[in-house]
């Protein structure tokens, strides 16, 4: 039996550079519980460790830092929660992975190494799933944004985001986006905007349900292919 997601008072305040704010915290949280499973998991390069810390509750999990500095960031915020510093390091593959807004700021020589989809990639198991999360660079909520949208140390669009995955040799189980998240678009307050109602409706849900492209971010899960 998978244990229960976290519930949204109890995870931690996110810490560092550029966390995940809370509600869309529990919302990955319930994501990987629903499409990723127990673990073990492994947490990408994740700021401040909210979301190490997050997935620690639902089974055994470990981080992988690009940096001693990055790796005691995250072992503050995520407290009795290993933190490696490259894939050798690690005890052996893992069936789960996280990677939210890495890929915002890995450019494409960096995709090979351990930190980008080449690593992933080795650090999962055969069969093993991953939750992808990036800024969409030719999502609607740039469109909105228009000269507003601040863009990533590197910006792709979605489509670029799904190649650059099966190009590391993964299948895209699922692709959607995180919808309207960063409002108010074009002065409408954002509890009386309906375009945010799918945003709304996904988060309540805990699922993925937004189409690709429809928002700010893009979210995949992808699999390493199982063994023949």
């Amino acid at each position: 039996m998978i244990p229960t997601t976290p519930p949204l008072a109890d995870l931690p305040e996110p810490t560092g550079a550029a966390p995940p704010e809370r509600a869309a915290l529990h919302w990955y949280l319930r994501l990987v519980r629903h499409h990723l499973g127990r673990g073990p998991y492994l947490d990408v390069a994740g700021a401040g460790g909210a979301l190490l810390a997050g997935l620690a509750r639902l089974g055994p999990a470990s981080g992988l830092a690009g940096s001693e500095a990055e790796a005691e960031r995250t072992r503050a915020g995520a407290p009795g929660c290993p933190v490696h510093l490259s894939l050798d390091a690690l005890p052996g593959p893992v069936a789960s992975l996280t990677a939210v807004e890495v890929l915002d700021r890995l450019p494409d020589p960096a995709l090979a190494g351990d930190l980008g989809p080449g690593g992933w990639f080795r650090a999962l198991e055969p069969g093993g799933h991953a939750l992808v999360v990036a800024a969409d660079a030719e999502g609607r909520g740039r469109e909105l944004a228009g000269a507003r949208w601040v863009p990533p140390r590197v910006p792709r669009g979605h489509l670029r985001i799904r190649e650059i995955l099966v190009a590391a040799g993964f299948e895209i189980v699922r692709e959607g986006s995180d919808g309207l998240t960063r409002g108010p678009y074009g002065g409408i307050p954002t509890w009386a905007d309906p375009r945010l109602a799918a945003t709304r409706a996904q988060r309540s849900a805990g699922r993925l349900t937004c189409e690709a492209g429809s928002g700010e971010r893009a979210v995949i899960i992808a699999r390493r292919p199982p063994a023949p």
